[in-house]
C-alpha cells in the first residue's frame, strides 16, 4: 500500500507528470469502452448525424425533381396525343373527297386498335414493371406515324391502317395514367390525373387552330395545310417519346403494412380482399366506359344533333347558323378542358385544407349529376336554344373530371398494377367506339338521350362507391 501511494505522489505530495499522462490515457480508455450515458453526444456522432441529414435532404430533393420531370413528360405526351387526334377532324374533311365508300370499316379498325393498345399496354406493364416509359414512347411513335398517314389516305384500307395505328398509340399512351399514379404521392393523384387528361383537350383544341394558322400564314389550300400541321404534330409527338425514354421509369410502389394510424401520403393503399378488388375494377372500367362515351359522343355528334333538332323544330331553331353550331361544339370542348384544370386546382386547395372523409367521392358524384342534368336539358326542352347552350356547358364541365376521378378513386382503394391498368384502359378505349356506334344506330337526333343513359350509368356506379366509402 505504501509503495502504491509513493508511486502516485511525488516528493512534494503532488502527482508526477509521467503518471498524469498515464492517468489521462486510462481515463480516455475507460470512456471509450463505457456505455454512452443519456447526455453523451460525441463529435463523431454529431458529424455522422449531419452527414445523414444532408444525404436524406439531397435524396428527397432528387426524388422531387425526378417526379416533376416524369410528370411533365407525361403531360407533353398527352398534348401530342391531343394534337394527333385533333388533326383527324380537318384531315377527314379532305379524305372523304377521295374515298367514295362507307368509312365504317375504318372506324371499326380504330376501335380494335384502341382496345388492343390499351389492354396489351397494361399487360406488358404488368410483365415488365420497369419498362413503362418504353410503352408510352411506343404509343407516341404510333400516334406520330398515324398523324403522317391519315392526310395521305386515298383508299379505304389506308384509312383503316392509319386509324388503327392512331388508337393503338392512344391505348399505349393511356398507361401514362398508371405511371403518374406510381410517380406521385397518393394525395396528388386526382390533381395530376386531371392535369394530365386536361392537356389532351388542349392538344385537341390546338390542332384545328394550327391548320387554320398554317393555311393563313403561308397562303396554302386546306389539304396542304393539314399535311404540314400533321407533320408538325408527328414531329412533336416523336420528340416527346424520345425524351421520355431518356428518363428512368417509375415502378409500382411496394405494399407496406403499418400498424400506426397515420401513413405516409406517398405509400400505396393497403390491399383489400381480392374479390372486392375485382368488383371495384370492373365497376371502374364500366364507369370509365360511360364517361368517355359521353364526352366523345357529344364532341362527335353535337353539330349533327343540332341539325336534327332544326329539322324537327324549324320554327324555333331554324336561325341557328353553321358558325353557331361550330361555336357550340367549341364551347363544349372549352368547358370540358378548363373543367379538368378547375377540378385539379379546386381539389388541390380542398385537400390541403384536410377535407373530410369521402369528400373526393362526393365531389365526383356531383360532377356526374351535373353531366346528367346537362344531358337532360334538351330532352326536356327540345326546341330551346338556351337549353342547347346550357347543355353544352354543363355536360362539358360535368364529364370533365370523371375519368381522372374514377382512376384516382381506384388508386386510393388498391395498388394499381399493370393488370388494373389494362382493365381501366379497356374500359376507356371501348367507351369511344361503343357509345358512338349506338348513336349511329339510333341516329344523331337521339344523341342527348344516349348521353343521358351514359352519364346515368356513371352516376349510379359512383353512388355505390360513395355509399361503400361512407359505410366503411
Amino acid at each position: 500500500m505504501a509503495d502504491a501511494s509513493a508511486s502516485q505522489v511525488g516528493s512534494h505530495g503532488e502527482p508526477d507528470e509521467c503518471d498524469d499522462d498515464v492517468g489521462e490515457s486510462a481515463l480516455l480508455l475507460s470512456h471509450a469502452h463505457a456505455p454512452p450515458g443519456p447526455l453523451t453526444f460525441s463529435s463523431h456522432d454529431m458529424h455522422l448525424h449531419v452527414e445523414l441529414s444532408l444525404e436524406s435532404s439531397t435524396s428527397l430533393e432528387d426524388d422531387s425533381i425526378r417526379r416533376k420531370r416524369r410528370s411533365v413528360s407525361y403531360v407533353l405526351c398527352f398534348v401530342c396525343m391531343g394534337l394527333a387526334v385533333g388533326s383527324t377532324g380537318p384531315a377527314f374533311a379532305d379524305i372523304t373527297k377521295h374515298i367514295h365508300a362507307n368509312l365504317s370499316p375504318a372506324f371499326v379498325a380504330r376501335g380494335v386498335g384502341g382496345i388492343m393498345g390499351g389492354t396489351l399496354g397494361g399487360l406488358i406493364l404488368q410483365k415488365f414493371n420497369t419498362k413503362g416509359h418504353a410503352i408510352v414512347a411506343a404509343g407516341a411513335a404510333s400516334t406520330a406515324l398515324a398523324a403522317l398517314l391519315i392526310p395521305q389516305a386515298r383508299v379505304l384500307w389506308q384509312a383503316g391502317v392509319a386509324l388503327f395505328l392512331l388508337d393503338a398509340g392512344c391505348g399505349l399512351l393511356q398507361q401514362a395514367n398508371t405511371l403518374i399514379v406510381w410517380a406521385q404521392p397518393t394525395n396528388r393523384h386526382t390533381i395530376w390525373l386531371n392535369i394530365l387528361n386536361g392537356t389532351f383537350g388542349i392538344g385537341s383544341l390546338l390542332a384545328p387552330l394550327a391548320v387554320a394558322a398554317v393555311a393563313f400564314m403561308f397562303q396554302l389550300n386546306h389539304q396542304t395545310a393539314v399535311g404540314y400541321a400533321s407533320t408538325g404534330a408527328a414531329a412533336v409527338a416523336l420528340a416527346s417519346g424520345v425524351g421520355l425514354v431518356s428518363i428512368d421509369s417509375p415502378t409500382q410502389p411496394k405494399i407496406t403494412t403499418t400498424t400506426s394510424s397515420s401513413s405516409s401520403p406517398s405509400s400505396p393503399p393497403p390491399s383489400s380482399s381480392y374479390g372486392r378488388q375485382i368488383v371495384q375494377v370492373i365497376a371502374t372500367a364500366l364507369a370509365l366506359n360511360a364517361s368517355v362515351g359521353a364526352e366523345t359522343t357529344f364532341g362527335a355528334f353535337a353539330e349533327a344533333y343540332v341539325i336534327g333538332q332544326q329539322t324537327k323544330h324549324p320554327g324555333r331553331l331554324a336561325n341557328i347558323s353553321e358558325s353557331e353550331r361550330d361555336i357550340l361544339s367549341s364551347a363544349f370542348w372549352c368547358s370540358f378542358t378548363f373543367g379538368r384544370f378547375a377540378c385539379a386546382f379546386a381539389l388541390d386547395r380542398y385537400i390541403q385544407r384536410k377535407a373530410t372523409k369521402g369528400a373526393e367521392e362526393i365531389a365526383l358524384l356531383m360532377q356526374a349529376f351535373l353531366a346528367l342534368v346537362g344531358a337532360l336539358m334538351p330532352v326536356v326542352a327540345p326546341a330551346s336554344r338556351a337549353a342547347l347552350w346550357a347543355s353544352a356547358l354543363c355536360v362539358g364541365a360535368g364529364v370533365a373530371g370523371l375519368v381522372a376521378g374514377f382512376l384516382a378513386q381506384v388508386a386510393r382503394a388498391m395498388p394499381v398494377s399493370g393488370n388494373v391498368a389494362a382493365a381501366t384502359a379497356l374500359g376507356t378505349m371501348t367507351g369511344v367506339s361503343l357509345w358512338q356506334t349506338i348513336t349511329t344506330a339510333f341516329g344523331a337526333e337521339h344523341m342527348m338521350e344516349i348521353i343521358s343513359v351514359a352519364t346515368g350509368v356513371a352516376l349510379v356506379i359512383q353512388a355505390c362507391f360513395v355509399a361503400e366509402k361512407l359505410k366503411t
